[in-house]
């Protein structure tokens, strides 16, 4: 409440100030006048305050002379007075040069005040140099302070401005000092104070000097005047030139000349300018060396030893490259574009030497003169962003930011758009959120639909800065719509693999389900050929994951990631590096599908061996049966040849005794692998199936025919056949051992058994003629021979080709 009252306070005695200071004057009806920056006139007649026109707010230098200064005077030495300030004002109107101060206004008087309008200023030079006489608030007085270029460019514009007067104006100013000394804002230095000028046409006036021996409110000094001035009533361009010496003098050394008053004692100055002639100041010293010696030339009591102003200007002190490039500045708009071009070059080389005050208020108003010449730009462009770069953001906004938003609107030349996004991160540093989203969100825009790939490439490696400024509804609206269209669009690779890294990094500013929805879910739909799109694929599944406040679910990783990310591991171009990064996701992302679900049926799964061997996974098949086991799908009941096709590791056959086995035919018996399977290369059989069959036939009935002999009931080998068991043992195509035994039922089929009990020497028997190979006729047609002669039935022959058995596989 109290920092409330003291604020209305310090506002009420500012407008009870004005008031009393305007009151009555006609200026006040077209201007709104602020504070009180400074003072300026000789003898600070003239306090200055900062005004604002009101019909089109442009900003103003309000000059108001205020006639209570007057009342020690007399009548008539008051009206002296204010018509010596009505003739400066008046001439000064009259006067359009641009080291000559600009009146917006003319003079408007009121019984009180004489006020005019001018342009922006800051103050004089005899303020800014430490004098504030007759000035309320010297805060920015102290704060400015003047650069060594800003002084011998000042001084360097002071002489053309005198040059001006002598030989355009036919002017003698003879009033130059540090109060008519002018600085506005673009700290250009301007002169003022004309009260007392000399006009050189005709017809010639008498040179009065009784201003300079008479001390009246705001007549001339005597010790910035012109001996001659003084003492001879004479006057020409060497008058100026003196005081210009003096001026000289006074800014490096920062303190005035001892001269005495020649209004008070006329003798005494003429002493002390006869020394100041002969010895020169006594601080010389603190002028510049390549300056010192033309200054005390400009302080010689003689007129004709004075330099003039045209050689001033050429010596070497002037001739300094930056004098001379910021000189030529002020003069080049009017040029043609190639002598522009070639200047604007030269000076990006040098720009960053310049005062930041010199680039900001000196320099960038004659750079954006050009933006009306579009084929200018590019060259000025590159300059105004190393201005930016040095601007404070309330700089950047209020001298650069309104300039620059028509040009960023520009779509020709393509290399405007090029040098914003080379120097984007300069106006990331002095833009404030609004003026991103309002200038630089739309150039980020366009950049994205542009058709240039370079553009297109500096844009998307520039974005992941602007979204720190962004919100969250512009990034989700505005920025990933834009990026994936030309992610889908282009068919540069380079382009694509930067959209998706762009999109990539989009993740931390992001809400969680805008990544999944927008960004996850579009990257099936990329074309991904190329290892490297796959590989930015691959780092946007990833930043998606790890992300903390984001990752993935595990219905997205099943149904739309993982189908994804499978097909990836066999495109061609991969290194082993690139196939392992691939691999290596998808086992987190399957470990995470594995945990999540797992503990959503009841309990972690346990996590298989890949490298389990055959024969665990064999131990493991009565796990599986037993479960399929529940569900009554019995694999016997469903095949009627199931003991038949069985392996040996699931068949066991009866053991016999030695005495009941046989010998096998090494030639058709499988060999047995360590792995558990069965070798079935058969050897290549030289007879046919035929022949095997005649053989065998033979084969059988010697056999009969021993066995029809008497013998002493003892057998000498063994025999195929075993009453006991009542089965016969035969080699079997497709089992997994040789020695598997079949019961003698499929043998005969439905007819008699193939022994009794009752016989000791078994007799073969021949099969039923209506079913010749018993219950395997469906399945091995085996090989018969029908003797025509006898009318007897064959004999079935155990014997196959490997004709036979490659037949059958086939069937």
């Amino acid at each position: 409440m109290d920092a409330i009252n003291k604020f209305y306070t310090s506002v009420s005695q500012t407008v009870s100030t004005l008031s009393s200071v305007f009151l009555g004057n006609p200026l006040t009806k077209e201007y709104d006048i602020a504070e009180h920056i400074g003072s300026a006139g000789t003898e600070f007649i003239w306090k200055i305050y900062t005004g604002c026109k009101r019909s089109t707010k442009e900003p103003a230098a309000i000059f108001v002379f205020d006639k209570k200064q007057l009342e020690l005077f007399t009548k008539d030495e008051r009206e002296e007075i204010c018509e010596n300030v009505r003739r400066g004002v008046v001439q000064l109107t009259k006067i359009r040069h641009p080291q000559v101060l600009t009146v917006q206004h003319a003079m408007e008087e009121s019984r009180d005040t004489i006020a005019f309008a001018t342009e922006p200023v800051v103050a004089s030079l005899a303020n800014l140099l430490g004098n504030t006489t007759n000035v309320a608030n010297t805060g920015l007085l102290a704060e400015y302070k003047l650069s060594e270029f800003e002084t011998r460019f000042g001084v360097f514009e002071l002489l053309k401005g005198v040059r001006f007067l002598h030989d355009e104006a036919q002017l003698i100013h003879r009033n130059i000092c540090t109060e008519n000394i002018i600085v506005n804002r673009q700290g250009v230095w301007k002169l003022f104070g004309f009260g007392y000028c000399w006009s050189k046409r005709p017809p010639a006036v008498p040179v009065t000097n009784h201003h300079f021996k008479q001390r009246l409110l705001g007549n001339p000094a005597s010790r910035w005047t012109a001996p001659e001035l003084v003492l001879e009533n004479s006057c020409n361009e060497a008058t100026d030139i003196y005081s210009l010496g003096i001026l000289i003098y006074t800014i490096h050394s920062r303190e005035n000349i001892p001269t005495q008053d020649a209004s008070s004692d006329l003798y005494g100055y003429k002493q002390s300018v006869t020394k100041l002639s002969n010895q020169g100041p006594a601080r010389i010293t603190a002028v510049p060396e390549t300056l010192r010696g033309e200054v005390k030339k400009m302080l010689n009591v003689n007129p004709q030893t004075r330099p003039t102003i045209q050689s001033l200007l050429q010596i070497s002190y002037f001739c300094d490259t930056y004098v001379q490039c910021l000189d030529s500045l002020e003069t080049l708009f009017p040029k043609d574009n190639l002598e522009k071009s070639e200047f604007y070059k030269r000076l990006a080389q040098i720009i960053g030497d310049f005062p930041h005050r010199v680039r900001l208020y000196r320099i960038l108003p004659s750079l954006v003169k050009e933006f009306v010449n579009c084929s200018m730009i590019p060259f000025v462009l590159t300059n105004i962003l190393t201005i930016t770069g040095s601007c404070t953001r309330a700089e950047y906004m209020q001298n650069i930011s309104t300039h620059l938003r028509p040009v960023m609107l520009l779509d020709e030349p393509v290399q405007i758009m090029l040098i914003f996004f080379q120097n984007l991160d300069v106006l990331l540093k002095v833009c404030p959120p609004e003026e991103i989203r309002v200038s630089i969100l739309p150039l980020v825009y366009k950049a994205l639909e542009s058709k240039a790939q370079q553009i297109q490439e500096l844009c998307l490696s520039i974005i992941p800065s602007i979204i720190v400024h962004l919100d969250k509804t512009t990034i989700k609206g505005g920025l990933v719509p834009r990026i994936k269209t030309l992610c889908s669009s282009t068919n540069l690779v380079s382009v694509r693999v930067k959209c998706l890294l762009c999109l990539g990094q989009l993740a931390p500013k992001i809400e969680k389900w805008v990544m999944i929805d927008d960004i996850v879910s579009y990257l099936p739909s990329v074309n991904c050929r190329e290892p490297a799109v796959i590989m930015a694929i691959v780092g946007v599944y990833k930043v998606a994951f790890t992300t903390e406040g984001i990752g993935i679910p595990k219905d997205v990783l099943a149904c739309k990631v993982l189908p994804h990310l499978f097909p990836m591991t066999i495109v061609n171009g991969l290194t082993v590096q690139q196939f392992q990064a691939i691999i290596s996701l998808i086992k987190e992302f399957t470990r995470k599908i594995e945990d999540e679900q797992g503990e959503k049926l009841g309990g972690k799964l346990p996590t298989s061996a890949s490298g389990s061997s055959l024969g665990e996974k064999q131990n493991n098949g009565s796990d599986l049966q037993h479960s399929f086991g529940r569900l009554d799908l019995s694999t016997t009941a469903s095949d009627p040849y199931g003991d038949f096709m069985q392996s040996s590791s699931t068949s066991k056959p009866p053991i016999l005794s030695p005495t009941q086995q046989r010998p096998i035919n090494s030639a058709l018996q499988p060999t047995m692998q360590s792995s558990g399977t069965l070798n079935w290369n058969v050897p290549s059989v030289t007879t046919t199936a035929k022949e095997n069959s005649n053989r065998y036939n033979n084969m059988l009935t010697q056999q009969q025919s021993a066995l029809s002999m008497p013998s002493s009931g003892k057998m000498d080998r063994p025999t195929a056949f075993s009453a006991q068991a009542n089965t016969a043992t035969f080699p079997m195509a497709g089992t997994g051992m040789g020695s598997a035994m079949v019961p003698h039922n499929w043998m005969a089929g439905n007819g008699p058994t193939l022994m009794s009990s009752g016989v000791t020497s078994p007799v073969l028997k021949a099969p039923d003629a209506s079913s010749q190979y018993g219950q395997l006729q469906p399945l091995i047609p085996l090989p018969t021979k029908t003797n025509q002669n006898s009318g007897k039935s064959s004999v079935t022959s155990p014997m196959l080709s490997k004709e036979d058995i490659m037949e059958f596989l086939q069937k």
